[in-house]
């Protein structure tokens, strides 16, 4: 099953549906929880058609790559769509160096937040830090037992593949 959160017009909806992306073939989805039929005609992108409902479109404009403005009949519409994904959940990259752990960003990105500070007793598989890639929420768990020695980031900060976030004893 496939989910997007749709924007239209500062609105948000849910959408699912299961199957092929092909678009030009009558879909049933889930619009907020509840069933419809939609057919979306790409071929020549003149309207969508929702539960017997014609909307022509007449035009596409200010595409920027994650927003787009729809002339829907005589109405503007601006329309972002995000594909819903799951909050991963992973071990932190781990790195022994004179018998003191070193925990290590596994993907670029920024740092959510900080789920300890230093002197606190951690167990493995305890969520330590939120770290946002890709729009993607992942919270980075302890890969050991231990005790939070010190923290190299805060909250808001960016961190690159392998850098240094903190050391366990």
């Amino acid at each position: 099953m496939e989910k997007y959160n749709v924007k239209v017009n500062e609105k948000t909806y849910t959408v699912e549906f299961d199957g092929e992306k092909d678009v030009n073939e009558i879909k049933e989805v889930l619009l907020n929880g509840q069933k419809m039929n939609v057919d979306v005609n790409l071929d020549t992108m003149c309207s969508i058609v929702l539960d017997n409902n014609t909307h022509k479109i007449n035009g596409v404009y200010e595409y920027d790559g994650e927003l787009v403005k729809l002339l829907i009949g005589k109405d503007y519409h601006s329309v972002e769509v995000e594909l819903d994904r799951p909050i991963k959940i992973m071990d932190a990259v781990e790195e022994k160096k004179d018998g003191h752990e070193l925990i290590k960003a596994p993907m670029p990105g920024k740092i959510i937040s900080v789920e300890i500070k230093v002197g606190d007793e951690v167990k493995k598989g305890q969520d330590i830090i939120v770290l946002e890639a890709m729009k993607m929420e992942n919270r980075l768990k302890s890969p050991v037992d231990g005790k939070i020695k010190s923290i190299s980031v805060k909250e808001g900060d960016s961190c690159n593949l392998n850098d240094l976030l903190m050391i366990i004893d």
